[in-house]
């Protein structure tokens, strides 16, 4: 499994990635997706109706790559639309129905409609530890 780092932010900075200690100070609503690979990153992008995107290489850094979602904004969730959301992810993905899946999307629905109005949207993959 790999980490992909939901965040939103008005400043962004690259250097914000080269320590872990660093990003989590910078980014502290950060939110974590465990994702089998890129792949299913973009299967998640794709049902969340999310593709202008880019994504580029993050050099010297505690992270590999991160994707600029900027452009397009998160889904607003209400619960029911959520459980419709976490469903039809479960068919597409053919991910295992748990607690730890669900609770690792619940913050669509959560911090959606604030980092909305945000000026920076970005997934930021972790280097996978060995």
């Amino acid at each position: 499994m790999e980490n992909y780092n939901f965040i939103a932010s008005d400043n962004f900075d690259l250097a914000d990635f080269n320590e872990l200690d660093k990003f989590v100070d910078s980014f502290p609503d950060f939110q974590t997706v465990s994702l089998n690979n890129d792949n299913e990153l973009e299967k998640l992008l794709e049902l969340m109706k999310i593709s202008n995107y880019s994504e580029l290489e993050i050099p010297a850094s505690e992270f590999q790559r991160y994707w600029d979602i900027s452009t397009s904004k998160l889904p607003e969730f209400n619960e029911t639309e959520f459980d419709e959301f976490y469903e039809l992810w479960l068919t597409k993905s053919e991910r295992m129905n748990n607690m730890d899946e669900y609770g690792q999307l619940i913050f669509l629905q959560r911090l959606s409609l604030d980092w909305n109005t945000r000026k920076y949207r970005m997934i930021v993959k972790e280097i996978k530890s060995t």
